[in-house]
């Protein structure tokens, strides 16, 4: 892109850019200033908004031991039978109160276990 030329008081040329996304223009070399602001603020705002780690959320030494023996078990899934299982299913969701139990526990693919969300069967 090549650069627009603008003007100061004093009549010199200077070297303008446009931003891309409010078309406002700035100086060659430096950012967009409300877009700058604009960005940071939204990094907070994701940065504020992390999910809480997977220990946290109950998956813990038990679920990773029951996971591995589900998985060695059945190496299909149980919800579409075709596609190979690569997660362990809660039937109860752990939000619901279910457990890591090996009963509480089913072969998934990932699309139909992270489909499945919170719902019980």
């Amino acid at each position: 892109m090549r650069p627009l030329q603008g003007a100061l008081s004093n009549g010199v040329a200077v070297p303008m850019s446009m931003c891309s996304r409010c078309k406002r223009l700035y100086l060659l070399g430096s950012r967009c200033e409300p877009c700058s602001l604009a960005r940071a603020k939204r990094r907070e705002q994701k940065r504020k908004h992390t999910r809480p780690s997977r220990w946290a959320r109950g998956y813990n030494t038990q679920y990773l031991k029951a996971r591995s023996a589900i998985l060695a078990d059945n190496p299909l899934c149980s919800i579409c039978n075709p596609q190979p299982a690569s997660t362990a299913d809660h039937i109860v969701p752990l939000s619901r109160g279910g457990t890591n139990d090996i009963e509480n526990l089913r072969p998934a693919c990932g699309p139909c276990n992270f489909s499945r969300g919170n719902r019980t069967p």
